[in-house]
């Protein structure tokens, strides 16, 4: 078997099949769990008044359950990770049902909780290994493309919602919702395959490889008992630089998109002008994901990095002067949500650099954990300011400080297993 490195079309008709798979699991979670507080809340909160704030905190624990909840599925999802996602989906379209017709307030406050589970299991894991298995060493352009799913929320969901809401009601809104997610679970179900080699094609679809043998690699995967244990990763410093030095930026990111609205609207903006600039921010970050998952690929995952927490930081000097001038808040938007385009796709990448996909569910579980807990912590923040948006700001720009100094000291070697040992395919 030759171990030199193999013609790739990682952009072959079945990977894009997956990419757009993988992108779509990632906006329904970017909707149902992370995209409610600027619009969603407060429309819910004036409609059956509650408290919008505690809508919010609990908003902000679901997504942190979202990370932790990669704790509970990351292994699971190592040895069926489609049949794991399409039964997350059906959960979680049950749960949007709930949602919409409920009226008790405990009971949509537990339901926002189990839709943070769900989304941990099909998007923040069994999305992220799927990618992993599909695109061991092509994973930083790949995610370039998928994760614009995640971003697509701003474009398509949040700025939108109230009017679907105004027009057929809250109850046959989230029904609506709930079908296309059993939808997107029915084709998770019928047509998704875990590996490539069960697809009937290569790691990176590269050619020129034995398909016999990707064959006998994917049993293998299954069976693979990693070496990394999670007192080993928890044990590296590095793991904790890595996951903290992409984490904070994306809790600062979050910090900012969970008050876009509400912020400008406190500056004496109207409405529209705020929408506006949420939704073309969003399209904004369609292109900051391509561009930054060609940087992960062109220039390494590390340098990724720093280039998007400098991003991040620009962007909330400018948002330092919103108040002052509408001109601040385009640029602060437009940076941000750029950036923000690769905030979930470069934690995955960067963990597939140093594990490769062998290694890839042991030490995501943990690392991933931590990441989008970050990011959940990102939408409770701002409850603590209170309305302060300059102060959030200001601790928003010493987290970045502290992030950036992380990144610089991360190391990006590979120490996982090789795919060379098996398959003959270059690493």
């Amino acid at each position: 078997m030759e171990t030199t490195k193999q013609k790739a079309k990682w952009y072959g008709p079945k990977q894009i099949g997956m990419i757009i798979f993988t992108g779509v699991l990632m906006l329904l979670s970017a909707c149902f769990v992370g995209g409610q507080t600027n619009t969603v809340i407060p429309y819910l909160a004036g409609l059956r008044g509650w408290d919008s704030n505690t809508l919010t905190l609990f908003n902000g624990i679901a997504c942190i359950l979202d990370g932790a909840g990669i704790l509970i599925w990351a292994r699971l999802s190592r040895k069926n990770a489609k049949l794991m996602a399409g039964i997350a989906l059906i959960v979680m379209a049950i749960c949007l049902v709930l949602f919409g017709f409920s009226t008790s307030l405990p009971v949509v406050l537990i339901v926002m909780l189990i839709m943070g589970l769900s989304s941990a299991c099909f998007s923040s894991t069994c999305a992220m290994t799927l990618t992993a298995n599909w695109w061991p060493t092509k994973k930083g352009v790949v995610l370039g493309w998928s994760t614009m799913g995640i971003v697509l929320m701003s474009v398509v969901y949040a700025p939108y919602i109230p009017s679907a809401y105004n027009a057929i009601g809250v109850p046959m809104t989230q029904v609506w919702l709930a079908v296309l997610t059993v939808v997107i679970a029915i084709i998770c179900f019928i047509f998704v395959k875990n590996t490539p080699e069960e697809a009937g094609t290569t790691p990176d679809g590269l050619t020129g490889v034995d398909l016999a043998q990707t064959k006998e690699i994917t049993r293998q995967l299954a069976e693979y008992k990693s070496p990394f244990t999670p007192k080993k990763i928890f044990s590296s410093w590095n793991n904790w630089a890595v996951a903290l030095c992409v984490g904070l930026p994306l809790m600062v990111a979050m910090t900012y998109i969970s008050t876009t609205i509400p912020a400008l609207l406190s500056y004496g903006y109207d409405y529209k002008q705020a929408v506006l600039v949420f939704t073309i921010g969003g399209i904004v970050a369609l292109i900051g994901s391509w561009a930054f998952g060609m940087i992960d690929q062109k220039l390494g995952t590390k340098k990724a990095v720093i280039l998007y927490i400098i991003f991040v930081f620009v962007a909330i000097v400018c948002a330092l002067f919103m108040k002052s001038s509408f001109a601040f808040a385009w640029l602060s938007g437009i940076i941000l949500f750029c950036a923000n385009g690769a905030g979930r796709n470069l934690l995955p990448s960067y963990v597939g650099t140093i594990y490769g996909r062998w290694d890839y569910p042991a030490a995501y579980q943990l690392m991933g954990t931590l990441f989008m807990m970050l990011c959940g912590a990102g939408v409770m923040v701002p409850a603590f300011f209170r309305g302060n948006y300059t102060a959030m700001y200001i601790f928003d720009l010493i987290v970045l400080v502290i992030a950036f100094i992380l990144a610089i000291t991360s190391k990006d070697k590979f120490i996982g297993k090789p795919d060379t040992e098996e398959t003959g395919i270059a690493q």
